[in-house]
């Protein structure tokens, strides 16, 4: 089809060969279809601009640019959005267009061009900025201290502190532009503004809170106001921010000062807002200053609906410590799951035997998040009378209750009771009991049991099998592991599975000789691929050899262990291998490499990384943009610009992430 036809079809009733003939025009990359696209910004339906903006980004053309400009000046905001639009998402290709077009006579024309450069952030504009700024009327300057916050250029600092004597509208602009560019050198300045009666002072607040550590604490909390909710609200979640931010402990010159009776009668207003994000400001500050008035309301907040909130709550509640325990022990009867939940996790957190038999009635809950929860906070206590209830859960229907009483149980001594309860465990027909059993003495170290466990080794079910392997291991020795070698040798491939798997997280140096050989050589697919990933774990460079063999593999898995394993050793004789492998079939192989090469940084690794810029899969695409950011040399940084316009939204967003990042 012919462009002039497609063209046409601009006019078609239907909007959605509109928006097709929109990505055909993009595609063609044609300068002659860049009028008819532009005229296509005053198109009724919105998948027909969003389509005509996408396509000339996509073709990019210089004879664009002036067009574009012109059509700042349309009187429709959708237009001027569509342009703004397109001339931000062109980027370098726009930024000397722009800058020039900040000495244009026409003010709107000024600030769209700012607005612009704001959002390129490129620091190229930060100069011409600042020279248009003084001589620019109050509107102008505005959107022009806008885009000098966005672009985050601290030389633009001593320039904006002026705009902090101005009209409220430009301090405005002013204090916010400070905050994004984070200078400590606007501090004084702002600090100075707390005792000034301005409209802004919560916006200040909120920049101090940005800017400074966590010293500003008794400043911002002095500026509380009885008779300005909105102020105090801003000053609660302004101390959450630096009390966040900062590392314990809490070293904070005048802390009697956030401490006053003021600030904590507003933060017990603020627990009634319905905005969550104040109430998780007054919860975070009152719960760190372990103010008792606020328990109960605190508390309440455990079933919000606001999942932040709730969890903000969970934390206070453990801040409190034993204060908290008799209005957490309330909790455990209330209907609501969430709170129960979170009361129950949190006495465990806290530790404190007093109610503690208040939990093992929860461990037969008929709800099973309960009955874990409840699990994992007797584990922890490990009160007498729990003992009992917790190895019956042990055949409990649910897995995440079975496994929460696996940890439970394993926090109990090791008592005849409990031994003979396990040791029936191991008898049972029931696979995942007898699992839990085997973790349980594998945790306890208990060398009564290997007799008891060995058998299973023959076990029918897998998962019993491996358990049994792990267990043995670590009742043996877990820093001999002489089972698990000998194990490698099984004509059983689970145990020989297993005892790769091991071998790993014991870092067992014996073991390399043999997972060679299974990586090699064994018939079961999963025995090779764990014994590569043993092999990388283990950290021998004796691997290297299998680990080729491995890269050839037939299965795709088994590929990816090889290729991780060899990043994981560094080994620098590999680069060749792994380069040679960019062509293969399996894209999930090719994606595996482009995040390996980033470990030898060379420029080998580096050139090998542009070439999968090209790759069919974004996945791999991505990966590449990842991993050429480990490249020391700024020209594979610039190579990442081909993809900024990628036609996957995840591909361009790592490549214009790196660009920023690399400015």
């Amino acid at each position: 089809m012919g462009l002039r036809a497609v063209i046409e079809k601009l006019s078609n009733h239907d909007e959605f060969v509109r928006r097709d003939a929109c990505r055909y025009l993009g595609e063609s990359g044609a300068n002659e279809a860049v009028r008819p696209l532009i005229k296509a910004f005053r198109d009724e339906s919105w998948l027909v601009r969003e389509a005509a903006v996408e396509a000339l980004i996509k073709i990019g053309s210089d004879m664009g640019m002036p067009l574009l400009l012109s059509v700042l000046k349309d009187e429709d905001a959708r237009v001027r959005s569509s342009a703004i639009e397109i001339l931000t998402g062109l980027g370098d290709k726009a930024i000397n267009v722009v800058l020039d077009a900040l000495n244009d006579k026409d003010p709107n024309i000024v600030r769209y061009a700012a607005d612009v450069i704001g959002d390129i952030k490129d620091k190229r504009g930060t100069k011409k900025l600042l020279k248009t700024l003084d001589n620019s009327v109050v509107d102008v300057q505005y959107y022009i201290i806008q885009a000098l916050g966005k672009i985050g250029d601290k030389e633009a600092t001593e320039h904006l502190l002026k705009f902090l004597d101005k009209d409220m509208w430009l301090q405005s602009a002013a204090v916010e532009a400070l905050s994004m560019i984070g200078d400590e050198r606007a501090i004084p300045k702002l600090k100075s503004m707390l005792s000034t009666d301005t409209f802004i002072k919560a916006q200040v607040v909120e920049a101090l809170s940005n800017i400074a550590d966590i010293s500003i604490m008794p400043d911002i909390a002095a500026a509380i106001d009885a008779e300005n909710d909105e102020l105090n609200n801003a000053i609660l979640k302004a101390l959450m921010v630096l009390k966040q931010r900062a590392t314990p402990p809490y070293n904070i010159p005048g802390n009697a000062k956030i401490n006053s009776e003021l600030l904590i009668k507003s933060g017990l207003k603020a627990l009634g807002s319905e905005k969550p994000e104040v109430c998780k400001a007054a919860t975070v500050i009152l719960g760190w200053l372990k103010i008792e008035p606020a328990l109960k309301p605190i508390a309440s907040k455990l079933s919000a609906k606001d999942e932040d909130l709730s969890v903000s709550a969970y934390e206070a509640m453990i801040g409190f410590g034993n204060a908290s325990v008799p209005t957490l022990l309330d909790l455990l009867s209330i209907p609501e799951k969430r709170a129960r939940l979170l009361a129950i996790e949190a006495l465990g957190e806290i530790g404190i035997r007093e109610g503690e038999g208040a939990l093992i009635p929860l461990l037969t809950d008929e709800d099973d998040d309960i009955r874990r929860a409840a699990a994992i906070a007797v584990g922890r206590l490990a009160p007498a009378g729990g003992l009992t209830t917790m190895i019956k859960l042990l055949k409990d229907d649910s897995e995440k209750v079975r496994h929460a009483a696996v940890e439970g149980v394993s926090a109990y001594p090791m008592t005849d009771e409990l031994f003979s309860n396990l040791k029936g465990a191991l008898a049972s027909d029931d696979s995942s009991l007898k699992r839990s059993a085997i973790q349980i003495f594998g945790k306890k170290g208990d060398k009564r049991a290997v007799e008891l466990i060995e058998p299973l080794l023959k076990d029918h079910d897998p998962l019993v099998k491996n358990a049994a392997v792990v267990a043995l291991a670590k009742i043996e020795d877990i820093k001999i592991g002489s089972l698990p070698i000998m194990l490698l040798g099984s004509d059983d491939a689970v145990l020989r599975k297993s005892a790769a798997t091991v071998i790993g997280e014991l870092k067992d140096k014996r073991g390399v000789e043999p997972l060679c050989l299974l990586v090699a050589n064994d018939d079961d697919m999963w025995v090779r691929y764990h014994a590569a990933v043993s092999l990388g774990q283990v950290g021998d460079k004796r691997g290297v050899v299998a680990l080729h063999k491995g890269l050839k593999d037939p299965v795709g898995l088994v590929r990816i262990a090889s290729v991780k394993s060899i990043g994981a050793l560094k080994d620098e004789s590999s680069l060749k291998e792994l380069i040679s492998m960019l062509k293969d079939d399996d894209e999930d192989v090719r994606k595996t490499i482009a995040e390996v090469l980033s470990t030898f940084a060379s420029d080998e690794s580096c050139t090998a990384l542009v070439s999968l810029l090209e790759d069919s899969s974004w996945q791999v695409r991505e990966a590449a943009v990842c991993s050429i950011g480990f490249c020391t040399n700024k020209k594979y940084i610039s190579a990442v610009r081909k993809v900024a316009d990628d036609e996957n939204q995840f591909v361009r967003e790592a490549a214009q992430e790196l660009m920023a990042r690399h400015g």
